[in-house]
Order: C-alpha cells, then sequence, then structure tokens
C-alpha cells in the first residue's frame, strides 16, 4: 500500500485522535499535526510529514533548560540507547524534541503503531526527569508558593 492512504487510514482507525492534515499542494508535502495524551506529559504533540523517501515524525519534548543543561542533555542521549526508532535532538533555538525518520516503503499501519506508542512511552517515561533536572529552581519557587497559598504539591516533584 502506498504511504500516504496508510496514515490517513492509520488515522481514520484511531477516532481518538484529532488530526489537522495538509495535503502537500505545490511544493509542500503532505502532513499531518495531531496531539497524543500521555499521564506525565500530557499533551505531546506530533508531526509527520511525507518526504520523496521517508516519513520524518517530529515531537516538541520540551523547551530549552533554564539550568544544568550538561546533565539534561547526558540524560536524554543515554536514553537514546533504548529507544526503537526515536532520538532526542536539539532545535536551533535550544528546545528539545524527539524525532524520528522512517523509510516511505516501510510505512504500515503496524508501524505508525509501533513508532507513535514508542513516543508515547518515551515522552511520558523521560519527561519528569528532564523537567526536574533543566528547571529545578523554578519547580521549587513554585512548591515553596504551593504551600504558602495551601496548595498541595505537584506531583513533579
Amino acid at each position: 500500500m502506498e504511504a500516504e492512504p496508510e496514515i490517513d487510514a492509520w488515522f481514520a482507525s484511531q477516532p481518538e485522535l484529532d488530526v489537522e492534515r495538509s495535503d502537500g499542494s505545490g511544493d509542500e508535502a503532505p502532513a499531518w499535526f495531531t496531539l497524543l495524551r500521555g499521564e506525565r506529559k500530557r499533551t505531546i504533540p506530533v508531526y509527520l510529514e511525507l518526504g520523496a523517501h521517508n516519513l520524518v515524525l517530529e515531537s516538541f519534548f520540551m523547551a530549552t533548560p533554564d539550568e544544568r543543561r550538561e546533565e539534561v542533555y547526558a540524560y536524554l542521549l543515554q536514553r537514546n540507547l533504548r529507544s526503537y526508532l526515536l532520538r532526542f535532538a536539539l532545535h536551533d533555538a535550544g528546545d528539545v524534541l524527539l524525532v524520528g525518520v522512517l523509510p516511505r516503503h516501510a510505512v504500515t499501519a503496524d508501524e505508525l503503531d509501533r513508532v507513535l506508542g514508542q513516543l508515547l512511552t518515551v515522552a511520558d517515561e523521560s519527561y519528569w526527569q528532564a523537567i526536574r533536572l533543566g528547571f529545578g529552581g523554578y519547580i521549587e519557587r513554585e512548591q515553596a508558593w504551593r504551600a504558602r497559598v495551601g496548595m498541595g504539591r505537584n506531583p513533579i516533584s
């Protein structure tokens, strides 16, 4: 089956996902955008772009860390060793992305399930630790504020 109709069929079989689709008119490649729902990382954006030879998947993971950047990056690079297809990468602006490239001929419903399932797992499993490392000072200030106003602790701490 061709990759583009395979992706459309996969999204059609996922009624819980809202998807925006770009038909790829002109010089643009066909693309899909959706949001996955995680438990720790509650919103996981997913952008799929189908090129002439590959399907590229990109997902924003976290903003540029405020502190301990080297530790954050080391943690995420080590996490790359346990991933099937996805890898943590840095955007030019310093934000952290999860990216993957799948050969066009390998795009099937089963492979889309596998890759998007892995995205959900990797993002959810890695998020709190990366946030704690990169934004620890902010989290401590927020927890102190929560205590002052009588709110419960944020579970990320």
